[in-house]
């Protein structure tokens, strides 16, 4: 037994641990052999499950061993070996309070656009604020563990100094794209916002059905301009329903001009000659309904916001040739039809090639209309709205006001729910010429209204509006 002690002192005793289990796996000494080692040497085993062995597996209270309470010790002695504190540096620390401060203008300036929902402008401050603590975390352990040496060189630690500069960047891009996109908004909305803004246009455009006149002048440039008003659509929208039935009126309806023909009639498009307000009063007499906004557009803002979207998709009901008379000839095809902005212009004017002319020409302008209402409504247009806003500035223009826009563009990017959009078209006899009341020469081609038609009309109006 006194041989074999003194064999197994040599062969465990100058061994570590682990090896020392390895080497007490292969030798086989006996259990009792191992019982009177522990004893002389003073180090207690215990059984446990032994990865080595097929039996029990053997572990002391060895002070320097692997699982000594001197291991936490030694890691640390270690990491103070490899790492050494370092110094923040003023740019880090100036980055930093240039990020914080990019990212509360680029937060006040989403608060004064006002188009984004709560949820949304939570989870935007969520994320900067994240990003603003990412950073200084980064500086703390920089403070602490700020050089590593690997492999004989030291290697300093990260302070988020591109996280910082590249956020920056990117919040004072967004500052300035709101503030531009809240600019643009104050000068196509014409409505005013104070006191004296009327009771009926000042209705609540998200809760209750609304009527909108949009108007297209044949001219280019400034909106202000004085012209014939050849796009008579009506969009009466319901934000409860997600519904829009748009009512085109063709150019030529004989109709009364309240408080400029009297009694007698003229053509609508004559109306536009007298202002924009003068062709409502028209239409509402027309359709007995109250049209309390506008939007105006020309032949300029039509281009640029269909380039703009990267051209659309319109739905024709007929194959036909515009003319050049129209800006530019287009074959365009029975079904789908990718335009351009010019393209898209001369498809909406064209009515010579037309069977129907004015007819089918209002048929095809709420075509247009409504590819620019799916268009509009899908999440790409976020990307497009900074353009758009800035490109119709100057060529289109409404009466509601920048909070009631703001409000229907909140809403829609919380729900983002599609519209369900209905087309119904005014009709008339087109075969004869009338006198005129601003054009007394003689007698003009015009379209007297049919009856049936316009009550059809008032009807879905009324259903619309329930």
């Amino acid at each position: 037994m006194a041989k074999d002690i003194d064999e197994l002192y040599n062969e465990l005793d100058h061994l570590p641990n682990q090896e020392r289990k390895y080497k007490r796996s292969r030798k086989g000494y006996s259990e009792d052999l191992y019982d009177e080692y522990s004893r002389r040497s003073g180090k207690q085993r215990y059984c446990d499950t032994d990865p080595y062995t097929t039996g029990r597996r053997y572990r002391d209270a060895d002070p320097y061993t692997a699982r000594s309470g001197n291991q936490k010790r030694r890691k640390r002695k270690k990491r103070r070996d490899d790492w050494r504190p370092v110094k923040i540096g003023a740019v880090s620390h100036l980055l930093w309070i240039l990020q914080v401060l990019a990212s509360i203008a680029a937060f006040g300036s989403m608060i004064i656009l006002g188009i984004l929902p709560v949820p949304y402008m939570v989870g935007f401050a969520a994320i900067l604020l994240i990003f603003a603590c990412i950073v200084k975390i980064m500086q703390m352990r920089a403070v602490r563990y700020g050089k590593r040496r690997v492999n004989g060189r030291w290697k300093k630690k990260s302070t988020g100094k591109w996280i910082s500069l590249v956020t920056a960047a990117l919040m004072c891009i967004l500052c300035f794209y709101g503030l531009k996109v809240n600019s643009a908004l104050d000068t196509i909305a014409i409505g005013e916002e104070s006191g004296k803004y009327t009771e009926e246009k000042s209705i609540d455009v998200i809760q209750k059905p609304f009527n909108v006149y949009i108007s297209g002048i044949d001219v280019y440039g400034n909106i202000n301009k004085k012209s014939r008003s050849d796009v008579n659509l009506i969009a009466t929208v319901n934000p409860q329903t997600h519904k829009i039935l748009l009512t085109t009126t063709p150019r030529d309806y004989y109709v009364t001009i309240p408080g400029v023909s009297g009694t007698q009639k003229d053509k609508l498009t004559h109306a536009g000659v007298y202002g924009i307000d003068t062709s409502i009063a028209t239409l509402e007499n027309l359709y007995d309904i109250e049209i309390p906004f506008f939007v105006r557009v020309n032949f300029s803002s039509v281009e640029n916001i269909v380039d703009i979207m990267g051209g659309v998709d319109v739905e024709s009901k007929l194959a036909f040739t515009t003319g050049k008379e129209s800006g530019t000839v287009v074959d365009v095809k029975k079904g789908a039809n990718h335009f351009n902005g010019k393209q898209a212009l001369a498809f909406v004017r064209e009515r010579h090639a037309l069977a129907a002319g004015d007819n089918q020409r209002g048929k095809n302008q709420q075509a247009l209309l409504t590819a620019l209402i799916h268009e509009a409504m899908s999440p790409e247009i976020v990307l497009h709205a900074n353009s758009i806003i800035n490109s119709v500035a100057g060529s289109a223009d409404t009466n509601m006001s920048e909070n009631q826009i703001k409000s229907l563009i909140r809403m829609q990017l919380g729900t983002m729910k599609g519209w369900d959009v209905q087309s119904v078209a005014a009709e008339g006899d087109s075969s004869g010429k009338q006198y005129c009341y601003s054009y007394k020469g003689k007698a003009l081609y015009v379209t007297v209204p049919y009856e049936s038609s316009v009550s059809k009309i008032k009807k879905k109006m009324r259903r619309a509006l329930q």
